[in-house]
């Protein structure tokens, strides 16, 4: 149920790419299914949940089709990287709940910006592998 709140309205945004490539769905499923699996209540599911972000950023990163694309995806990428350390930090004895919940606000935030990013993305370079005259 924690899923659908993220999720959900993501995948409705990125339904008019869906419907027309019925084959991004299966990568974005695949990327969903991972995600959903994590919890960001403790440290160890944000390292899991950061990690399967990185291969989103990664994607974004090398799709990117302007400099602003690929700011983002750099942004992003430090911004995981500082949610890794503070996991890391976390997992030390007498870290507290409030810097728990402060971190996992911050990896959901990301993880709604960097998956919305991904979906949108996916739907784009399905259009453009249309456009050069074959599916990617």
């Amino acid at each position: 149920m924690n899923a659908a709140r993220w999720a959900i309205p993501l995948l409705a945004a990125g339904a008019r790419w869906l419907s027309a490539h019925p084959e991004v769905w299966e990568g974005i499923k695949e990327q969903a299914a991972k995600l959903q699996r994590t919890s960001t209540s403790k440290p160890d599911g944000v390292l899991e949940t950061v990690a399967v972000l990185r291969e989103q950023v990664d994607y974004l990163a090398e799709s990117a089709d302007d400099a602003e694309e690929a700011r983002k995806a750099k942004d992003w990428a430090k911004r995981l990287d500082s949610c890794e350390k503070a996991a890391q930090l976390l997992k030390a004895p007498g870290a507290t709940r409030k810097d728990r919940t402060t971190l996992k606000k911050s990896v959901e935030k990301l993880r709604s910006e960097i998956f919305a990013a991904y979906i949108e993305e996916m739907g784009e370079d399905a259009e453009k592998a249309e456009g050069r005259g074959g599916a990617r």
